[in-house]
């Protein structure tokens, strides 16, 4: 008998522990009006779903690992969104393992004793996850600067950060990372005056972002040298220049995309190159002939060969695997379109021919 409840009580202390592990949910304006009073109201693990609205507040999460939830959570940020759940300020993140889901952030702030940002993070921390959001201010870029970055962190580092999903337009630089080590995938960045900026990182991907039509270049990365970078499948398209490299190492931009099957033009190494511009010290051949997989260019269904074109080499690979099913040899899960069933079979054929030479590519005709 007594086994049996301490059995019980280490079930109902499990179940504690978990419950307040997962944080409690609190809903702004509904149980507070404004974002700072929801943060300042929260513990450690909550979540904060925050309405449509205008928000003209400037925020310090000062609580570890908060959820915030706008109106378009899971939503990227270049696709078409709802009403949107719009912070008309600075946020400023102080605390580790913070996520920002769905939101729009509008002009950005002054900072104090810091820069003038959309989203400012503090040095030292780690774990923030930005995604979804739409970064928009109505400043110089991107005809000249104006200082303004969507999203920057303090020299002093910031680790295992993500930035993905997100739209960044009319900043001076659209994410500015110092120090970093952090992914930036799935972004769109058009119209800034810089797209993205990279001094002194420690490991960085850049990868499947679109960057177009930014003032003065897409991609900049300076001193110190980045120890790890990694750079591909980007669509760089209208920047004045593509990628400089302000170090005197090489860095390595292959297989990217420079808007022009000739690849990018740089004066030396390729002259007769008709796509945006690189800088010297830019490693970019073998290119991508043309923007594909990148937010812009999403590949369609049934697309296989990742070329954007669902063509023949497509339908090999998928009547290689015809009727089969899970567990056999020529099974392959990618043909598998209608997924329910567990078989290639006609219904998969119909989605597949229904996207039959359907073409995502820049270069489309």
């Amino acid at each position: 008998m007594k086994r049996i409840i301490s059995v019980r009580i280490a079930v109902v202390f499990v179940l504690a522990v978990s419950a307040m592990s997962q944080g409690a949910s609190i809903n702004v304006p509904a149980d507070y009006d404004t974002i700072q009073k929801a943060i300042n109201a929260a513990g450690a693990n909550d979540t904060i779903n925050v309405s449509p609205g205008n928000y003209n507040e400037n925020l310090t999460i000062n609580k570890a690992n908060l959820i915030f939830i706008g109106a378009n959570a899971g939503i990227p940020g270049s696709s078409e969104r709802s009403d949107e759940s719009n912070i008309i300020g600075y946020v400023k993140i102080v605390s580790n393992g913070i996520s920002l889901n769905g939101f729009k952030i509008t002009d950005g702030a002054y900072v104090p004793a810091g820069e003038k940002a959309g989203v400012y993070i503090v040095g030292g921390t780690s774990g923030h996850t930005i995604q979804c959001n739409l970064f928009t201010r109505t400043g110089a870029a991107p005809g000249g600067p104006d200082q303004f970055r969507g999203i920057i962190n303090e020299f002093g580092g910031v680790s295992s950060l993500q930035v993905k999903l997100n739209k960044f337009s009319g900043w001076h630089t659209g994410v500015y990372l110092q120090n970093a080590d952090a992914q930036v995938t799935n972004n769109v960045f058009v119209a800034n005056f810089v797209g993205m900026s990279i001094d002194g990182s420690i490991a960085v991907t850049v990868a499947y972002n679109s960057f177009i039509n930014n003032g003065l270049e897409g991609l900049g990365v300076g001193v110190p040298a980045i120890t790890s970078l990694t750079l591909e499948h980007n669509c760089f398209s209208g920047n004045l220049t593509a990628v400089a490299n302000y170090q005197s190492i090489e860095i390595n931009a292959e297989h990217n995309s420079w808007a022009s099957a000739n690849g990018p033009y740089n004066p030396a190494s390729n002259p007769n190159g008709t796509g945006d511009a690189v800088s010297d010290n830019v490693d970019y051949n073998p290119w991508l002939p043309a923007c594909c997989g990148d937010p812009l260019h999403q590949y369609p269904v049934g697309d296989l060969s990742k070329d954007c074109r669902v063509n023949f080499l497509d339908y090999a690979v998928c009547a290689k695997a015809w009727l089969s099913s899970a567990g056999d040899g020529n099974w392959n899960p990618a043909c598998n379109f209608q997924s329910a069933d567990n078989v290639i079979n006609i219904l998969d054929l119909g989605i597949f021919v229904s996207h039959w030479l359907e073409c995502t590519a820049s270069n489309c005709n």
